[in-house]
């Protein structure tokens, strides 16, 4: 038999985070920074500790060796206009061989845009000041110019413009160094890829309708579903467009749209962030959030993309999809065998700020066959609360129709809080919806976390915690686990989701890391809260991450 493993994790106190250094180059929104050269005299006597051997330190220190403003200049205007632009250099303290030329542009799939010397620039680029200059420490020069906007008829126009330092190197340390004198320097070009993005407010676009989605999906990202879409311009033109996506179940009923965004757009205010721009000849991922509750069972996902109000492209993939694949659901939505689904899963009523004394429920029959359905609130112990009405609490309900139930609080109550459940019965299978009622103070929260462990699970390697409520109310759960190595990006994974956690009853948050983490040493920083953002459990620590232990559970015997 297989069986899961688990490794007690001891914290560590940690002065500070890991500090991440880049010694080979650095990428800054495209500018490499240029070092300094430091040096270590050969013949310096050693540490008694070390009696062989040399020893060269090294010592980072990397600027850019100039700064423009703005690095993006957006402009509007018609067809044969020409436009002026205008971008302002600012040397860092170096003198500076500059050039600047015009460049033709690429994109990958997050929507980021690089500039490519593969293929020629495109035309209609005049620049009115030099593009050959020096930049002397603490000057100032602009780069100016103007652009003819093309013919074309697109609603989006992007001109590139390449500004590069020839990487003149400040030889002052180096001058009449003595004899055995060790040197190591790295060499960096600082280099920027500027922009001049014009909007036409052109409506007749002719190409747009040739752009196309070649594949859509149902991913799931921290325990939530997300939708993918794959957006294809064949096109030579750039275009600007926004695209949404909804899932349409089998008697044609579809969900709230879902707003599809680039990568690189992802942190931009909302309309800013979900304009969709696409480079000629370029393929982007597009990903959104779906908020709402979706029920087991099989669905079109159609993606559309629009020119304002007008729907340009549209195209439908079918999908099937697995509700309890996504943990995150757990709090919206819970569904039968028999294909009866019902969202919310967590009910609160009250008489007290904050809280609302109705509420509606929503049954769905996803199956084929008609349903018998019961609904009975009940107290933790399994008896009859009396202070909740329903709207109906016995119907059937027929195959593809959805009923809505309205949980009322009545009457008035001593006690300042009640727990238990709402029961749901299809025929022969049932469900628990949580229900709390709070007819005065809540109760005090009393949730206990215990150790960080490391855990080989049938599923896949987590570290997990337990959290303990010693309290008497419900309580919701957030937690945030944060995963950071020696370099590389760190890694975001969320669980709890805000479901509740009974009285009296422990919990363990489970925290997935991808298959192919590599051994090394780790930065682990944990934060678990409840309601109103109380801090239940703030954890940092380092550890090393053994073969042993990324070993997958199959491999594990007893």
């Amino acid at each position: 038999m297989i069986y899961p493993r688990s490794h007690r994790i001891r914290t560590v106190p940690v002065a500070r985070p890991f500090l991440h250094y880049l010694l080979a180059s650095l990428l800054i929104a495209g500018v490499l920074g240029l070092p300094e050269t430091r040096t270590a005299n050969a013949e310096d006597p050693l540490p008694e500790t070390i009696q062989q051997g040399r020893r060269v330190s090294l010592v980072q220190s990397v600027e850019p060796s100039f700064r423009v403003d703005p690095v993006v200049q957006r402009l509007l205007g018609r067809r044969g206009e020409t436009l002026p632009f205008s971008f302002e250099l600012a040397s860092t303290g170096k003198v500076m061989n500059l050039e600047v030329r015009p460049v033709n542009l690429r994109q990958e799939e997050s929507g980021i845009i690089l500039h490519d010397d593969q293929s020629e620039p495109a035309e209609g680029v005049t620049f009115t000041s030099p593009t050959e200059f020096v930049l002397g420490p603490g000057e100032k020069v602009k780069i100016e110019g103007t652009i003819k906007v093309p013919l074309t008829r697109t609603n989006y126009i992007s001109f590139g413009l390449l500004v590069r330092d020839s990487g003149q190197l400040d030889r002052g340390n180096n001058d009449n160094v003595d004899d055995g004198t060790v040197r190591a320097a790295i060499r960096f070009v600082t280099q920027y890829v500027l922009r001049v993005d014009i909007e036409t407010g052109e409506q007749d676009v002719g190409d747009m309708d040739q752009l196309f989605f070649d594949h859509a999906e149902l991913v799931e990202k921290n325990g939530l579903p997300f939708v993918r879409a794959y957006l294809t311009n064949p096109t030579p033109f750039a275009l600007e467009s926004q695209v949404r996506a909804s899932l349409v179940d089998s008697s044609g009923r579809d969900t709230d749209p879902v707003r599809l965004n680039m990568a690189s757009r992802a942190t931009l205010p909302d309309e800013q962030k979900y304009l969709v721009r696409i480079m000629p000849l370029s393929r982007l991922r597009l990903e959104g959030p779906i908020d709402g509750a979706i029920a087991t069972g099989n669905y079109g996902l159609e993606v559309k993309l629009s020119n304002g109000r007008r729907v340009m492209v549209k195209r439908s993939f079918p999908i099937t999809i697995d509700s309890s694949g996504y943990r995150g659901m757990r709090t919206k939505l819970v569904t039968l065998p028999d294909g009866i689904s019902v969202h919310p899963t967590q009910i609160e009523l009250g008489r007290v700020a904050g809280t609302e004394r109705m509420t509606t429920l929503h049954l769905s029959n996803h199956g084929e066959q008609p349903r018998e359905i019961e609904l009975i609130p009940k107290d933790y112990q399994g008896n009859l609360i009396q202070d909740v009405m329903l709207s109906s609490k016995k119907f059937t309900l027929k195959p593809g129709r959805t009923q809505t139930v309205r949980a009322m609080l009545r009457g008035a109550n001593e006690t300042d809080y009640q727990w238990g459940t709402i029961a749901v019965s299809s025929d022969d299978n049932q469900t628990d919806l949580d229900l709390a009622l709070v007819h005065g103070t809540r109760p005090e929260m009393r949730l206990v976390p215990g150790e960080i462990q490391w855990a080989n699970l049938p599923s896949g390697n987590a570290f997990v915690i337990k959290i303990e409520n010693q309290g008497e109310a419900f309580e919701p759960l957030f937690a945030e686990l944060k995963i950071a190595a020696t370099s590389g990006h760190p890694l975001d994974l969320s669980e709890g989701f805000g479901r509740w956690l009974p009285p009296g009853k422990t919990r363990e948050l489970q925290f997935y890391v991808p298959d192919r983490t590599p051994p090394g040493s780790y930065q682990i920083i944990l934060k678990v809260t409840s309601r109103d953002d109380a801090l239940v459990a703030d954890r940092t620590l380092v550890l090393e991450l053994t073969e042993e232990m990324l070993r997958p559970s199959q491999l594990i015997s007893r």
